[in-house]
C-alpha cells in the first residue's frame, strides 16, 4: 500500500504483484502465485490510482487527504479480502472453507493499512528531498 501511495498504481501494482508472488514462491504456496500476482497488483492500482494517480505523481503534486487514503486503503482491503476468497475456494474447492479464511486476509490488509499510514507520511518527505536534491 505505501509504495502506491509515494510511487502511483503502476509501480505500486507492479511492486506489490511482484512481491507477492515471490513470497508465495518462497513460501512454499505456489498454488497461490498467479492469484497473489493480480490480486496484489490491483490492489496497489486501486490504492495509488486513487491517491497519487495511475502513473508516478510529480515531486510537486500536493498529496492526498487523509480521508481519501484512508478509503483507498480501505477499498484495497476489501478488494484484497475477495480476490483471496476465490482463489482460495479455486484452490481449496469449498466456499465455505474459503469464507472461513476471509479473516486472514483482512488482518494482514489491517496491518497494511496501519504500516502505509505511519510511514507514508515519513517517507513522502524523504522520497521528496532525494527527488528535488538536483
Amino acid at each position: 500500500f505505501t509504495t502506491s501511495i509515494l510511487f502511483g498504481g503502476l509501480y505500486g501494482g507492479l511492486g506489490a504483484a511482484i512481491g507477492s508472488a515471490l513470497f508465495d514462491l518462497f513460501g512454499g504456496h505456489t498454488q497461490y502465485i498467479v492469484f497473489s500476482f493480480f490480486i496484489k497488483g490491483i490492489a496497489g492500482l486501486i490504492v495509488g490510482g486513487m491517491t497519487a494517480g495511475y502513473l508516478p505523481p510529480s515531486i510537486n503534486k500536493p498529496t492526498a487527504s487523509f480521508g481519501r487514503i484512508l478509503v483507498a486503503l480501505i477499498i484495497g482491503a476489501i478488494w484484497t479480502a475477495f480476490g483471496y476468497f476465490i482463489a482460495w475456494w479455486f484452490v481449496l474447492n469449498s466456499a465455505a472453507v474459503a469464507a472461513s479464511k476471509i479473516q486472514y486476509s483482512l488482518i494482514t490488509s489491517a496491518a497494511g493499512i496501519i504500516v502505509a499510514i505511519v510511514l507514508t507520511p515519513k517517507l513522502q518527505k524523504v522520497v521528496r528531498r532525494l527527488f528535488t536534491k538536483n
